[in-house]
């Protein structure tokens, strides 16, 4: 019988080990997630240390392969995976990073191959990385909100916590939430992209993910790469803003309902969100 997690060796020792969890699949506005966890995977020179199996997890009628072909000929093809990776972190604690594809079925067994995973490294607790579309302004800092499970516990995050939700949600959440019934403290980290850009890259949210996670870890991250692809990109947005009025005042709207601390801003940005999607797609750099 195919395993449903392989090995690649013996995995290495790691000091009061931290998961990270992002899976492509569910919300994620800007790919912030998405973005913030790859950078870290680079960032801390994560190794390879197991592979989920996808044929156990994967629907590839829903995800369907990738073929590569050169000049008539098929190179390659390319699957999705789902992947474990460790690095050595400078600081108290080490990273586990549990990324790539969204399981399609068997979220159980799923839940119990990481919760194994998690006891044979000394995994102490985890954080998920998510971002969904909010009525914030582009020009005023991303913010992360934060949901806990209840296990006692866990790292202290600096982080308002989510007011309340109830809807569907993807596997890392309901993952969080076995975590939390095997005794493993995990806190979902979600950046607020603004809603108008939500459908483009937002490199200011995946460098808020990425702060929020070194805080939590208690480690210092070089994110000048980051931190030169949001300034850029907020340069970018400003300048389609300045060429519309009503879009100008939109985001003036919402400023000063954010300056006040109000929570339901009553602008609607739909059409904003059409005419600076169209300009940032022509934007080539």
């Amino acid at each position: 019988m195919m395993p449903a997690l392989e090995w690649g060796g013996t995995p290495p020792d790691l000091r009061r080990p931290v998961l990270l969890v992002c899976l492509e699949g569910f919300i994620d506005a800007g790919v912030a997630a998405s973005t913030a966890s790859l950078f870290l995977r680079h960032r801390w020179r994560s190794e390879l240390v197991a592979t989920f199996s996808r044929d156990v997890f994967l629907d590839y009628r829903a995800r369907r392969p990738t073929a590569v072909v050169d000049n008539g000929e098929l190179r390659r093809i390319e699957w999705p995976a789902t992947e474990l990776f460790t690095a050595t972190v400078d600081g108290p604690r080490d990273a586990v990073l549990l990324l790539g594809t969204e399981p399609d079925m068997n979220w159980d067994a799923f839940f119990s191959e990481v919760i194994e995973a998690c006891r044979r490294l000394g995994v102490e607790a985890a954080i998920g990385l998510g971002a969904y579309p909010a009525a914030v302004p582009h020009t005023r800092p991303i913010p992360v909100l934060q949901a806990a499970n209840l296990a006692p516990g866990g790292l202290v995050v600096e982080a308002a916590s989510i007011a309340g939700y109830t809807g569907p949600v993807g596997v890392g959440t309901a993952l969080q939430a076995a975590l939390g019934d095997a005794g493993i403290p995990s806190v979902g980290l979600w950046a607020e992209v603004p809603h108008y850009i939500s459908a483009t890259p937002n490199p200011a949210a995946a460098l808020a993910l990425v702060r929020a996670v070194g805080a939590a870890m208690e480690t210092t991250i070089d994110t000048t790469e980051l931190e030169a692809a949001a300034s850029l990109h907020k340069g970018q947005v400003d300048e389609a803003v300045a060429e519309h009025e009503d879009a100008a005042g939109m985001v003036s709207a919402l400023e000063r309902h954010v300056d006040a601390g109000e929570d339901e801003p009553t602008v609607s940005g739909d059409a904003l969100a059409a005419e600076i999607e169209r300009f940032l797609r022509t934007q080539t750099d």
